[in-house]
């Protein structure tokens, strides 16, 4: 028997099936609440490595755009800047955020952050609302919404929870969302002989916001075309997405440029089986096999059973004589999913791929699955109560068996995190290393030229007045802790050739790595300052945890453009902190301090003597 009500239906139940109640087995009921607590429990875990994962520091991408404002005339940009391209993208949300983020929050990252998180409870409340409009309540609404819970704030999209630019990565489908379940609200309407024009107003603003958020956000135009045809198949209503669609498409695609390090989409369409094994990648289950020599058969094998499955799925929902509203929305998902995986293989071919492992797309890889199952279930809750049971089942396996996989990722985001801001302290000491500066951007110039604009106008690291303290005494800083409350050393200590510096600067600069630990609660010292003739002369910060393959490899860190970046080699055998100083030519020593987590107070590690320059 259905166990979903149909009021949004093109056709009403029996009184008799409306009004009964469907009671489902307490096994059901209980794999259900097992979902979704490891929904809940996701939630808390996604929504605290947003939080955490806040740094000063911009990455890759933002540099590109911080650039434009600190070489713009009077740092005032054209309003057109706001839609030029960013590589295929058009990112007019994350600019206007950017904007807001350094003339009124001084750069320092929270709106973003905040919006990442934002961007993705509204989705599961959207979510959840949608399925209690549809008529969707008990068993199977739990089940669904936890696994949603899973799929928005799994661990595994780590780069777009850690990185402020790729909220552009997570708004198309939260506008997708909100697209479809205002359709819905119209279809409603239209059943009740009370059209409400709003509504489907609301899914076409959604769908010109998503078209300006992220390349895929075109998608959403095809998308609810299709969904109206099948649900509201009225001559203005499809007239509507249809000339909506065609009017922003062509303005997208007005003046565009083809990213230069990009595949040409027609020479990736003369390679259709990579194409489909890129797809397959993209879709496939990677996340808990990460460091497993199989992952690559088994993504491939799995993207494949998942694609097998979508169609499967696609072929009994179109079959059924009478359309279910909801099944077509969770429909526009996967296929949303799907061409967002075929747009980036012809964009990124020539990546190679394993470029499509990236944790970023994790975001659609999961929009795929959580759909296409939450779909299935949705179909075998109507035919079969074995089948429901063992997809509920297999649902809360998968969840629990994905929770070990956890703490690798939690842990990858925050080192990556720690990383980028143990290069920036070469910034915040005044030494153009180029290899420190190239794990923040592929053209050192052009972060070593913007540090210049953020010291000037106490923008990101520079909006904390601790980093910007050359110079100045440590007493007018911070205050003085016991020696007990730190323990470490100096591993290593590297006067920098001008090779490695940024136009061959002097050789006055030092590198400057080693260990140290607060001997309370032996937790790794996350920030140092150095000193010479009690003036802060450099900075240093943690590296974080170590690869077991890459011990000593510093830095790893990949680019949106999808090619493997960066790498910093340590001056020698660093270890766990690296930092870079710049003492006066006639100085003796260099004093190491740690800072406590507030960065208050500055317990002394250890002295290092200099060699005669």
């Amino acid at each position: 028997m259905p166990t979903m009500s149909t009021a949004a239906g093109s056709q009403a139940r029996p009184p008799s099936d409306r009004t009964k109640k469907l009671d489902f087995p307490r096994i059901d009921k209980l794999l259900s609440y097992v979902i979704l607590t490891c929904g809940i429990w996701t939630v808390g875990i996604g929504a605290r490595q947003i939080v955490t994962s806040h740094s000063l520091v911009p990455f890759w991408d933002e540099w590109t755009e911080i650039d434009a404002v600190a070489t713009a005339p009077h740092h005032q940009l054209p309003l057109s800047w706001l839609w030029s391209q960013h590589n295929e993208h058009r990112t007019v949300f994350y600019r206007l955020l950017l904007l807001a983020d350094i003339h009124v929050f001084h750069g320092q990252h929270w709106i973003s952050f905040w919006c990442i998180l934002a961007v993705q409870i509204l989705f599961l409340v959207c979510l959840a609302w949608m399925l209690h409009f549809c008529g969707v309540s008990g068993t199977l609404w739990r089940a669904i919404v936890g696994l949603g819970g899973f799929a928005l704030f799994c661990p595994a999209q780590w780069e777009n929870f850690r990185w402020a630019f790729q909220i552009s990565f997570l708004l198309p489908g939260c506008l997708l969302l909100l697209a479809l379940s205002a359709v819905l609200k119209y279809q409603r309407s239209v059943q009740q002989l009370r059209p409400q024009w709003v509504y489907l107003a609301l899914s076409i603003l959604a769908a010109v916001a998503a078209t300006y958020s992220n390349a895929n956000g075109i998608l959403l135009w095809p998308l609810l075309l299709l969904v109206a045809i099948a649900l509201v198949p009225r001559v203005a209503v499809i007239a509507s997405y249809a000339g909506f669609g065609v009017l922003f498409i062509a303005l997208y695609l007005y003046h565009y440029v083809g990213p230069a390090t990009h595949s040409s989409p027609l020479d990736s369409l003369r390679h259709p089986l990579r194409i489909g094994e890129y797809i397959a990648e993209y879709l496939g289950i990677t996340h808990i096999l990460w460091g497993v020599r199989i992952r690559d058969s088994f993504a491939i094998s799995s993207g494949l059973f998942g694609l097998l499955l979508a169609l499967a799925v696609v072929v009994m929902v179109l079959w059924r004589q009478k359309r279910e509203p909801l099944q077509f929305a969770l429909l526009g998902f996967t296929f949303f999913a799907i061409a967002t995986a075929f747009l980036t293989a012809l964009g990124r071919l020539n990546f190679g791929l394993e470029q499509a492992f990236s944790s970023r797309y994790q975001t659609f890889n999961l929009l795929f699955w959580f759909s296409t199952v939450s779909l299935l279930l949705l179909l075998v809750d109507r035919t079969s109560p074995f089948l429901r049971t063992l997809l509920l089942a297999a649902m809360g396996a998968a969840m629990l068996l994905a929770f070990a996989t956890f703490p690798l990722a939690l842990e990858t985001s925050r080192t990556r995190t720690q990383r980028a801001e143990a290069a920036a302290t070469a910034l915040l000491s005044g030494v153009p290393d180029k290899d420190a500066l190239e794990v923040l951007y592929d053209e050192p110039i052009v972060v070593w030229r913007d540090a210049d604009y953020f010291r000037q106008q106490h923008l990101f690291m520079f909006s904390d007045v601790k980093n910007d303290r050359l110079g100045q005494s440590l007493s007018s800083t911070y205050q003085s802790s016991p020696a007990l409350r730190c323990e470490g050393q100096v591993t290593t200590v590297q006067q920098l050739p001008p090779g490695e510096l940024l136009g061959g600067g002097d050789a006055g600069a030092f590198g400057i790595s080693g260990l140290a630990t607060d001997r309370f609660s032996q937790a790794p010292v996350r920030r140092l300052v150095f000193l010479s003739d009690n003036k802060i002369v450099g900075y240093g910060a943690s590296i974080g945890g170590f690869s077991a393959a890459k011990k000593n490899i510093l830095f790893v860190l990949s680019g949106s453009s999808g090619i493997q970046q960066s790498e910093i080699v340590p001056k020698k055998d660093s270890d766990k902190w690296l930092g870079f100083s710049r003492p006066p030519r006639n100085a003796a020593s260099i004093d190491v301090y740690a800072l406590d987590s507030r960065a208050d107070t500055a317990c002394h590690l250890a002295t290092v003597e200099l060699r005669q320059r």
